[in-house]
């Protein structure tokens, strides 16, 4: 049942209207409260009411139900009236202020949700447009009941949002522009568990989400139907971000109460699937995180969490390009934390590590239900590149990038026991030889694994300052490895 209510709960009255109303330019009050209705039970929507007042400029139905004809009691909405109001080529729907969820997603299973707003839905339909606007200072959902087995939870949610607002424009031509805000969203749980008690509230201020595509109504399970939409122009767009966030958590676990606080700054996801290829890219910045479970606590810091990544979903004759891509950077542990891993040594210095890789190639087959199943591999590379490597840790820094090219694709390679190609990378770490001294002196390293380390290092690194290795890696074809111009294995 989640699914359903994974939005501002007056958003499933929200959808029910968005389905059944009647796609008419302009109707009466009186009209559109009679095709509500009639539409809605040809989907399998009962809309019940006690009675109704016709004001002629409006309509109010009062002790409104909603619920599925198959099955009554499964999910139930009820409000104390409703009212449909025509607005020039619009019709705005105005709830109850208050109304109630009642749920029954198994025989003794129950759940009741009690919903407050301060707004209403606008709608605008024609034969090929469907325009919706939600206007709404607040919108609260809350938990009131809820059972298990026929005994009473004790189990609390809720969840509000401010300055909530959202507007949908569908197209009959396929095209879809969905956007939804909220200028402060908190939500708060408490539940118990065989573990204890289980509990946890959060804000994110600045909540914006996005949704743009055309041609959706092209997709289907049909083999060929991506590269149909791709070639009648379609494409998705999906954008979500935040301004800052903040949260607190507490659970049992083996008897032990953990505790954990979190706070972060802006966020942003984008996914983006158009001319052929997908995709994504994430990103938060100022993560903060500080826990206790007795005796332990310490806390960490983060200044910025990065993905990447990207694909082609149709079959080319041309190269296309793949990537991937991980970031994080300026990672500091509180002094508690450091001790606990035994390297109190180290300090508080950052930590970071970014690493981008990409390839250039080719699917042999579209993206779809019988992708990988033929005889032959649905992927083939030219070249894999090491676009960016960097590294840091406790003063030592390791930074790395080059490419390799495969002798007549990765599939003529599939055979020989290692890959054939040429490739060329270089790397250098600077204070390595330091920080491995810091490592022994602390104890987390012994001095014949020291002794070890240091051996490689000499052996694949040219020393080029204080403290400072380069090694140059060339593959040759027929899997000849050279380091610094000398061949491996030495």
């Amino acid at each position: 049942m989640r699914s359903r209510f994974s939005l501002p709960v007056s958003g499933a009255i929200l959808f029910i209207f968005l389905l059944v109303f009647p796609a008419a330019a302009q109707v009466t009050a009186k009209e559109a409260w009679r095709d509500l209705r009639g539409q809605a039970r040809d989907l399998g929507v009962m809309i019940a009411s006690q009675s109704v007042t016709d004001y002629g400029t409006s309509l109010v139905a009062q002790n409104v139900r909603f619920f599925a004809q198959d099955d009554p009691a499964a999910v139930v909405i009820e409000m104390p009236e409703l009212r449909v109001e025509p607005r020039g080529d619009a019709v705005a729907l105005i709830p109850s202020p208050q109304f109630t969820i009642r749920g029954q997603p198994a025989p003794n299973d129950t759940f009741v949700i009690s919903v407050t707003h301060s707004g209403e839905i606008l709608l605008a339909l024609t034969d090929d447009r469907i325009a919706l606007d939600l206007v709404f200072g607040q919108v609260s959902a809350t938990l009131t009941e809820a059972t298990r087995a026929g005994q009473r939870q004790d189990a609390s949610f809720q969840v509000m949002f401010d300055g909530f607002n959202g507007s949908a424009r569908v197209e009959r031509e396929g095209s879809v522009d969905v956007a939804l805000e909220s200028r402060t969203t908190r939500y708060a749980f408490a539940f118990q568990d065989s573990a204890g008690d289980q509990r946890a509230d959060a804000r994110i201020d600045g909540l914006r989400f996005d949704l743009a595509g055309a041609e959706w109504d092209m997709l289907s399970d049909e083999v060929g139907s991506l590269r149909a939409a791709f070639d009648a122009g379609f494409f998705a767009r999906l954008m979500m971000s935040t301004a800052a966030s903040s949260g607190r958590s507490t659970q049992t676990l083996d008897g032990a109460q953990i505790a954990v606080n979190s706070t972060g700054g802006g966020s942003d996801f984008v996914l983006d699937i158009s001319q052929g290829a997908v995709s994504l890219e994430a990103s938060a910045s100022a993560v903060e995180l500080s826990g206790r479970m007795a005796p332990y606590s310490g806390s960490g810091r983060l200044d910025e969490i990065g993905l990447r990544a990207g694909a082609p979903l149709l079959a080319t004759a041309q190269d296309a390009r793949f990537f991937y891509g991980v970031n994080f950077t300026g990672l500091s542990l509180s002094p508690e934390m450091m001790a606990m891993m035994g390297a109190t040594d180290l300090g508080t210095e950052p930590i970071t590590l970014i690493a981008d890789v990409s390839a250039l190639g080719r699917l042999t087959q579209d993206l779809g239900p019988e992708f990988g199943q033929g005889s032959a591999p649905p992927l083939d590379l030219t070249t894999v590149s090491l676009d960016r490597l960097e590294a840091s840790i406790g003063g030592a820094q390791l930074t790395g990038g080059g490419a390799f090219a495969f002798l007549g694709g990765m599939l003529a390679s599939m055979d020989a026991p290692v890959p054939n190609g040429t490739g060329d990378f270089v790397f250098e770490l600077i204070g390595g030889d330091a920080l491995l001294t810091r490592l022994g002196a602390m104890g987390l390293i012994p001095p014949e694994q020291q002794f070890v380390a240091r051996m490689m290092m000499n052996g694949l690194g040219r020393p080029i300052g204080d403290d400072q290795l380069r090694s140059e890696v060339a593959i040759r074809p027929g899997g000849v490895v050279s380091v610094n111009g000398a061949p491996l294995p030495f």
